[in-house]
C-alpha cells in the first residue's frame, strides 16, 4: 500500500509542478454490492453416496475501487489503472493482508490493499499512427463474446487510414529469457517464452463496422514450474509437472471477424471465433491438432419505452481430446492422460468473464467449467430500460435457456434455463442503485448425476463513477 500510495503523490507532484506544461485528469468508478444465494450447487454431483447437493444458502458483500490517473503533454500520455479494496467485506487473511486480496494483477505480488494494475504509455504521431507500450489491458475483440480482459505486456501500433484502422499487437505473456543469466536454467531457455503476436483492421460499410484480427499465441513448455496435488495416482503431492511430462507445447491460432452496426430498423452485433489449436509433447509421444469455434449475434430494437433483444450464441465441443486420453489409456501412458486431462477445457469453446451471459449460470458459476458458459448453446431474450413513469427508475428482464454442447463430460445432454428481473435507480446521474433476482434450474442427463434443486439469488448493489 504505501508503494502505491507514493507513487500517487508522486504523480500528482509532477504534473502540478516539475513540467507545469503537462496536464493531469482522474476518473473512476466504485462499486459495492450485497447478495444472498439459495441452494447453491456450481457443478454437477452423483445420486448415491457422499458426493450429494447440498441446500446451501448464503450471503455477503464485496466492493470495488478503480482509478484511471492520466498523465498529458503534448501528444503523449501515461495510463494507469488503480486497483484499491478488490475484496469480499470481511474476508479472512490468508497472509497477514487483513483479508484484503486483489484479482487480475498480472502476476505481481500483492501490495496490502492497493494495487498498480496498468501502467502504459500511449504516443500519437501526426495523428496518424499511435504507438501504445506497458501493461495493458488484453484479451478482447470485438464485443465481449469470448472476452476476458486481462493486464498484458504489449507494445501496441495503430494507424489510421482512409480505408480503417490498421494495427499490429505484441505481447509477451511469459518471458523466461528475463531469468536465463542463472546458471540453474538451460542455454535454450529464450526458446521457452509465451509469445502472442496480433493483425487487426477496423472498417466501415455503410451503417456497418466490420474487425477482423489475427491471433498467433506460441506457449512453450506450459507446465514448466506447475505443480500438482497427484498423490491419487502415486505421484507425489506435489508433483513437478514440468518433471512428469517434459516440454509440452501448445500453439493457438485464432482468427475472428466481428460486426456491429445497423440493419434497417434493428441495432445488432456479432461475433465468429475460431480457434486452431497443435499441442506437441515429444516426451510424452503426443501430437494433437484440434479445433473449436463460437457464434454470437445479439440484435435489439431501440423503443420510447423500452429496449427490447434476443441473442443466439454457441460454442462447439471437439472430441479429439478425448480420444488421444483413450489412445494413451490403452497403451498405459499416465503421463500422458494426466497432460492431456489438464488442458481439456479447451477441448470446448468458453464464452468467458467478461461476456456475461446470464448472471447464476454464466457470470457467477460458468456452467460448464469456463468463464461463463463452456461448450453450449444460448438463447436469450430480453428487455432493458422499461420505463416506469418514474424517470429515475428503469426496469430489466430476461429469460435464457441453455444446451450444453459437451460430450463425454456430466454435462453431456444437459439442459438449463433462467430468468431474471431487476431494478435500477439513478439517484444522480453518477449514482446508481440496483437491485435484482435471478432463478437458474439445471436438468443433467447423465447416468448417476442427479439435478440439483433450482437456484436463486437475490442481490443489491450501488455504483458511482466519476
Amino acid at each position: 500500500m504505501k508503494k502505491v500510495f507514493c507513487t500517487i503523490v508522486l504523480i500528482f507532484l509532477i504534473a502540478g509542478t516539475s513540467y507545469a506544461q503537462a496536464t493531469f485528469s482522474m476518473a473512476g468508478n466504485y462499486e459495492a454490492e450485497g447478495k444472498y444465494w439459495f441452494n447453491y450447487n456450481a457443478t454437477p454431483r452423483s445420486n448415491t453416496g457422499t458426493d450429494l447437493y447440498k441446500e446451501k444458502s448464503f450471503g455477503f458483500y464485496e466492493q470495488d475501487i478503480n482509478l484511471y490517473p492520466k498523465i498529458e503533454m503534448d501528444s503523449t500520455s501515461l495510463n494507469f489503472r488503480i486497483a484499491i479494496t478488490d475484496t469480499n467485506w470481511g474476508a479472512n487473511a490468508s497472509e497477514g493482508s487483513e483479508g484484503i486480496t486483489q484479482k487480475d494483477d498480472a502476476d505481481f505480488t500483492n501490495d496490502d490493499n492497493m494495487q498498480i494494475e496498468r501502467a502504459y504509455l500511449s504516443h500519437s504521431f501526426s495523428n496518424l499512427l499511435t504507438l501504445d507500450v506497458g501493461l495493458m489491458d488484453g484479451t478482447e475483440w470485438a464485443t465481449t463474446f469470448s472476452n476476458d480482459k486481462q493486464a498484458r505486456w504489449r507494445v501496441k501500433a495503430v494507424s489510421i487510414t482512409s480505408f480503417g484502422a490498421f494495427g499490429a499487437i505484441l505481447e509477451k505473456d511469459n518471458d523466461r529469457g528475463a531469468f536465463a543469466s542463472d546458471d540453474d536454467y538451460p542455454d535454450n531457455f529464450e526458446g521457452e517464452d509465451c509469445d502472442t503476436y496480433g493483425l487487426f483492421w477496423v472498417g466501415k460499410a455503410g451503417n456497418i463496422f466490420i474487425k477482423p484480427l489475427l491471433w498467433y499465441v506460441d506457449m512453450r513448455n506450459i507446465f514448466f514450474e506447475k505443480t500438482a496435488d497427484l498423490s491419487a495416482y502415486a505421484l507425489a503431492a506435489d508433483q513437478d509437472l514440468g518433471l512428469l511430462f517434459g516440454d509440452v507445447d501448445l500453439l493457438l491460432f485464432a482468427p475472428q471477424i466481428g460486426f456491429d452496426g445497423e440493419l434497417g430498423p434493428l441495432y445488432f452485433e456479432s461475433e465468429f471465433n475460431y480457434f486452431i489449436y497443435d499441442l506437441e509433447a515429444k516426451d510424452l509421444g503426443l501430437d494433437e491438432k484440434w479445433s473449436t469455434f463460437g457464434i454470437y449475434l445479439n440484435f435489439w430494437k431501440n423503443l420510447d419505452s423500452m429496449t427490447p433483444g434476443f441473442i443466439a450464441a454457441y460454442g462447439s465441443y471437439n472430441d479429439t481430446i478425448d480420444d488421444a486420453i483413450a489412445e494413451a489409456m490403452s497403451v498405459g501412458n499416465l503421463p500422458g492422460v494426466l497432460a492431456l486431462n489438464a488442458i481439456h477445457s479447451n477441448a470446448s469453446f468458453d464464452f468467458k468473464d467478461d461476456f456475461n451471459s446470464t448472471i447464476i449460470l454464466g457470470d457467477e458459476i460458468g456452467w460448464g467449467g469456463g468463464g461463463d458458459l463452456l461448450g453450449a448453446t444460448l438463447l436469450k431474450f430480453y428487455v432493458n430500460d422499461i420505463a416506469t413513469g418514474i424517470n429515475p427508475l428503469s426496469l430489466n428482464f430476461y429469460a435464457a435457456y441453455i444446451m450444453s454442447n459437451q460430450e463425454n463430460t456430466d454435462y453431456e445432454d444437459a439442459t438449463a434455463w433462467e430468468a431474471s428481473l431487476g431494478a435500477d435507480y439513478n439517484i444522480t446521474d453518477n449514482l446508481k442503485y440496483s437491485i435484482y433476482g435471478a432463478y437458474a434450474d439445471i436438468n443433467y442427463d447423465v447416468t448417476g448425476i442427479d439435478d440439483p434443486d433450482s437456484m436463486y439469488i437475490l442481490a443489491n448493489a450501488i455504483r458511482f463513477t466519476f
